[in-house]
């Protein structure tokens, strides 16, 4: 393996610090970006950024293209190294040999961007998977009790894992069926805030929800800061060897042991591995197959904080909370409005260039 080169460690050091200060970039997304810089390097074997030259960027870009990436791969990190090199261009000990001339070198053709853009088909489990699920899942113990909880939760929020560990029993509003996820608290992707309403999917996964709640609290004793789904409390066996004896009031410390939990039940019922984000693709084919209302599904769409979704019926703007609530929970069409069709949906995305 090549050495890395210092100058080049410095220079990414500085940048790195630009796009979470200045740019504002998530942890996350630098992250990404340091993988795309770092897969340049390896291919031109660390050689210093100050050569980087038209040959460089054409030979990357024929190699990225010809390895075993997805379309969608190559594009970002392309975009992401370009844009590094852009703003290398603009630095004092670069500007005389990083030329902008060579780094337009690295624009895929048009054939290739169409590709990388085009949606991919997504596998995720129906709602009679996660019904067979939740039957099959024991319920006797504090632990089982939770796991069943936490994927009946799932289906019927579509929230990511990531916020969901962080979030406490004070995040729950049980009288309006509201989770409440405030970035100042919760870990929203983007640290955005959503609230998002208990989709009416299904009466017995909301059930099982509500009364994990209810055991929480007046079982386990747990308050309003308490993890609203705890890690599991670990003791000793009479061999002295560690062993799960319930649930503790320690939040788990990142989303894996969900991940975890989601697999084991899915193995379990003998059915397809999907990962709990692929719970949020259900709930958009459940806003299909039921014949949503235009407002309700620009309602569905924002209770996912979903900003893709968002912008699907752009021209209605966003609604008031209170108008998210009624068209979330309410379980029947609005009169004044008609249902809207899976190929009408389509027509409208259409005309809005989305």
């Amino acid at each position: 393996m090549s050495k890395r080169h210092p100058d080049n460690e410095r220079i990414k050091l500085v940048y790195f610090e630009y796009l979470k200060q200045a740019d504002g970039k998530a942890e996350q997304t630098v992250r990404q970006i340091e993988k795309a810089i770092l897969r340049f390097e390896e291919f031109t074997g660390f050689v210093c950024f100050k050569t980087f030259d038209q040959k460089q960027a054409v030979n990357f870009k024929e190699r990225m293209s010809s390895k075993d990436f997805a379309p969608a791969t190559v594009l970002s990190t392309i975009r992401a190294l370009k844009r590094f090199l852009g703003w290398l261009a603009l630095q004092q000990a670069y500007k005389s040999r990083v030329k902008l001339s060579a780094i337009d070198y690295l624009n895929l053709s048009e054939r290739d961007i169409r590709a990388a853009n085009a949606p991919a088909d997504k596998k995720f489990p129906t709602l009679e998977m996660i019904r067979k699920v939740i039957t099959i899942m024991p319920d006797e113990d504090p632990i089982e009790r939770r796991d069943q909880a936490l994927i009946a939760f799932l289906a019927i929020t579509g929230i990511r894992d990531g916020a969901l560990v962080t979030l406490r029993l004070k995040h729950f509003d049980p009288v309006r069926k509201l989770i409440l996820q405030n970035p100042r608290e919760v870990a929203t992707k983007f640290r955005k805030r959503i609230d998002t309403f208990l989709f009416p999917i299904d009466d017995v996964l909301e059930e099982i929800f509500l009364n994990w709640v209810q055991y929480l609290r007046q079982d386990q004793l747990f308050v309003d800061d308490d993890p609203l789904f705890p890690q599991t409390a670990m003791g000793h066996d009479e061999n002295d060897c560690f062993t799960p004896t319930g649930v503790s009031r320690e939040p788990w410390a990142d989303a894996s042991p969900v991940r975890a939990i989601f697999k084991r039940a899915f193995e379990a019922a003998d059915l397809p591995i999907f990962t709990p984000h692929s719970v949020r693709k259900m709930i958009v084919s459940e806003m299909y197959a039921r014949g949503l209302s235009v407002s309700q599904f620009k309602a569905w769409s924002q209770n996912l904080g979903h900003e893709g979704a968002m912008t699907t019926l752009t021209s209605y703007g966003k609604l008031s909370l209170e108008e998210q609530e009624r068209l979330v929970r309410v379980r029947h069409a609005i009169e004044d409005e008609q249902p809207l069709t899976g190929s009408q949906l389509e027509k409208i995305l259409k005309k809005h260039g989305l």
